[in-house]
C-alpha cells in the first residue's frame, strides 16, 4: 500500500480540490488522520483494526463503511469536535487509498490476481513500487516542508475509538519526522531487507539486490507502466475527494 509520503501529498491533494472550511480550520489533524491508520507500527495491533480491511478476502469491500458501521458515532461530523472532525477525514483519504492500491495496482499486478503471484520478487517488487511512489511525492520539497510544518504544530486528536490516546500523541512526532524525510534511497535498504528474507533470499543476495534500488524499480515500471501509476493517482484522488466530500457535505 502506499507509503506516509504519498498518503500526505495526496491528502493535501484533496484538501486543495476541496477548500472546506472542517479540513481548513485544523489542517494538522487531518494530515495527522491521513496517516493514522499505520499507527499499528507503534500499537502491534492486527492492521484490520485500524484499515477495517481484510487482505485474505478477495471480494468487494468497503473500508469506510465498515468503519462507520462498527463506529457510528464517528459517522456523523455534526456535534465532533473541530480537530476529530478534521482527522477522521484524513483517515478515510488513507483508507481510500490503500483501498484503491490493492485493487487497482496490488492484487491485479503482483498480487493473488496476477501472472506472477507465485514468483518469491513479486510482493519485493509491490515495495519498490510503493517506494518510488512515495520518493518522487517528496520531490515536491516546498509541500513536504509545509506539511511537515503543519504536523509539527498539531495538538493530537483524542477520543478515537480505536486508537488509544498516548499511541496518536506519540504519531504525530512520528508522523513530523517521515514527512520530513528526503526523496532519496536512504531508507530503501532497510525497508526492504525484510521483504527479501521472506521471500527466502539469502544475505548475500539481499546485499545485492538493494544495492540497486534503481534497477529493482525499474523491474517494477516493467510490469506496471509510470503511465498507468499516474492512472491511478488521478482516479484514487477523484474517490479520495468524492468520499470526503460526502462525509463532510
Amino acid at each position: 500500500m502506499p507509503s506516509l509520503g504519498s498518503h500526505l501529498v495526496r491528502a493535501r491533494v484533496v484538501a486543495e480540490r476541496l477548500a472546506l472550511p472542517e479540513i481548513d480550520r485544523d489542517r494538522g489533524s487531518f494530515y495527522l488522520g491521513a496517516t493514522a491508520p499505520d499507527i499499528r507500527v507503534l500499537t502491534r495491533l492486527d492492521r484490520e483494526v485500524t484499515h477495517f480491511f481484510r487482505l485474505g478476502d478477495l471480494g468487494a469491500q468497503d473500508s469506510v463503511e465498515r468503519m462507520f458501521l462498527e463506529h457510528p458515532e464517528l459517522a456523523r461530523p455534526a456535534g465532533m469536535e473541530t480537530a476529530t472532525t478534521a482527522f477522521i477525514a484524513g483517515y478515510l483519504t488513507h483508507l481510500v487509498l490503500d483501498e484503491s492500491f490493492i485493487g487497482d495496482i496490488y492484487r491485479p499486478a503482483f498480487g493473488p490476481q496476477s501472472p506472477i503471484d507465485e514468483d518469491p520478487r513479486s510482493n519485493i517488487l509491490d515495495r519498490a513500487l510503493q517506494y518510488e511512489m512515495d520518493r518522487r511525492d517528496r520531490e515536491d520539497l516546498d509541500t513536504m516542508e509545509e506539511i511537515r510544518a503543519t504536523l509539527a504544530s498539531c495538538v493530537p486528536v483524542s477520543g478515537i475509538p480505536f486508537i488509544e490516546d498516548h499511541f496518536l500523541a506519540e504519531w504525530v512526532t512520528v508522523t513530523e519526522s517521515v514527512a520530513g524525510q528526503p526523496p532519496d534511497y536512504s531508507r530503501f535498504h532497510r525497508m526492504m531487507v525484510r521483504h527479501f528474507q521472506v521471500a527466502g533470499f539469502d544475505a548475500e543476495r539481499i546485499e545485492q539486490e538493494c544495492a540497486d534500488p534503481e534497477g529493482l524499480v525499474r523491474e517494477a515500471f516493467g510490469i506496471v507502466t509510470p503511465e498507468r501509476v499516474e492512472r491511478f493517482w488521478r482516479d484514487a484522488e477523484d474517490r479520495m475527494t468524492e468520499r470526503v466530500r460526502t462525509y463532510l457535505r
